[in-house]
């Protein structure tokens, strides 16, 4: 599941950086960014999330661009950050009030 970060009151935060300017979106895959035309198919980049009390830097790597947009997803996680995107979307699960249960 994705999910937008315009949408939650609670903002999920992303520090601008080697060519990223701003978080579009976040799953327990990847991220969707905003981008200075920088950011090319293949490239890897290290992000640096934030969302309450976690603080999750990662790789990501583009898999998508257009000029302003790019889709890309974790690459390179150990044990610990990728519990920490599990917990992340957990949470934000909860905020977005979403359940697999019916």
């Amino acid at each position: 599941m994705r999910y937008s970060v315009s949408d939650n009151k609670n903002p999920v935060g992303l520090e601008p950086g080697h060519g990223i300017e701003g978080l579009l979106d976040v799953s327990r895959g990847g991220i969707a960014v905003v981008h200075n035309n920088d950011l090319k198919v293949g490239d890897v980049v290290p992000v640096h999330i934030s969302y309450g009390g976690l603080d999750i830097k990662a790789d990501v790597k583009v898999i998508s661009s257009t000029d302003h947009r790019a889709g890309a997803m974790f690459v390179n996680l150990d044990q610990s950050t990728a519990n920490q995107l599990l917990y992340l979307n957990m949470i934000l699960d909860d905020v977005n009030h979403i359940s697999l249960n019916p």
